[in-house]
């Protein structure tokens, strides 16, 4: 039984994933750290909260357990939460005076994301990439970036100027795991998600002079154009194809499957509305993972930069489908 590895500290971060990526060590369990940090400058913001940053703080959360329940349930609806795992995901925010400096521990929800993460069907690479993308975006390194080939490079160039040793190393290890071509897409969801939460709070601060996200700072002018960004643009389209079933979990009223298109490396969530789907080609889909052969599916997916983020299986090898099996947006 291999021993926990503990992360209380940036330092114990990076020599955890070492640790994976060397020896192939289980995934740490975090505790103490990392810690949301956001501080907002201005004349309304001396130890208060305006409403409209509180709602920022509040749809900051929402993201973080929408990027949870799309993991675990397969849909970003936050009814499929439990009592329970609202209760693990919820943040607590510390206000300090002068500024609205505003912070809490992300360790509790950060390891609940972590641990409905399907590890268990990627590489290494793929596993210590997907850990430091959750890790740090949602803790809110280099937040705003473009993460193109050249910001990439710049970001890291910067943080080595600006900041510590070990700063360095963190923002070094964020920009080689977003430029890595075999970037799980659950790693992709979970970055748009912590950048459309810290947006939240830029939008929730229009007359802020300046933030500060772990201890990058924006000015006014900086903050106008990040509230004028638009969000990334996600389609939903039907789709007929071959799949490979990696993994597939049974629950009282649904599949949750993990999933991965011929020649390509990544995979992505599925899932099966058992109230819906056929059940005399539910064990087709068995099959299929006992004997590792493509099946053709139906499927409706949710897709964002040409990749597969999660789909809903409909059929399988069927091209009528009844309208009313079509799950809604």
């Amino acid at each position: 039984m291999r021993d926990v590895v503990f992360v209380d500290g940036p330092e114990s971060f990076l020599s955890a994933l070492d640790q994976i990526g060397d020896f192939g060590a289980g995934l740490p369990v975090f505790r103490g750290w990392p810690i949301f940090d956001v501080k907002v400058e201005g004349d309304r913001y001396k130890g208060t909260l305006t409403p409209k940053l509180m709602l920022g703080l509040i749809e900051f959360q929402e993201q973080l357990m929408r990027a949870y329940t799309e993991i675990r349930y397969g849909s970003s609806s936050l009814a499929k939460l439990t009592a329970a795992e609202k209760a693990e995901l919820e943040l607590i925010f510390h206000i300090t005076e002068g500024s609205t400096d505003g912070q809490g521990p992300l360790d509790n929800a950060l390891n609940k994301i972590i641990s409905a993460l399907p590890m268990n069907k990627m590489s290494g690479g793929q596993v210590t990439a997907l850990l430091i993308v959750a890790v740090l975006c949602f803790a809110g390194y280099m937040v705003f970036s473009g993460w193109n080939h050249s910001d990439l490079e710049k970001a890291k160039l910067a943080s080595a100027d600006k900041t510590s040793q070990t700063q360095a190393a963190l923002v070094s290890k964020l920009a080689d795991a977003l430029a890595s071509s075999r970037l799980p897409p659950e790693a992709v969801a979970i970055k748009d998600r912590a950048a459309e939460g810290y947006r939240a709070i830029v939008i929730g601060a229009p007359d802020a002079s300046s933030i500060d996200i772990q201890g990058e700072h924006f000015n006014a002018d900086e903050l106008d154009k990040i509230r004028a960004q638009e969000p990334p643009v996600k389609t939903r389209q039907e789709r007929r194809e071959d799949v490979y079933i990696e993994m597939i979990k049974r629950h009282p009223d649904y599949l949750s499957l993990t999933l991965r298109l011929p020649g390509q490396d990544y995979t992505f969530p599925g899932r099966v509305d058992l109230s819906k789907f056929d059940q005399q080609k539910i064990n087709q889909l068995f099959d299929s993972l006992r004997d590792s052969s493509p099946i053709r599916i139906f499927h409706y997916s949710a897709e964002q930069k040409e990749k597969i983020l999660r789909t809903d299986v409909l059929a399988v090898d069927d091209i009528t489908v009844a309208r009313n099996a079509m799950p809604t947006q």
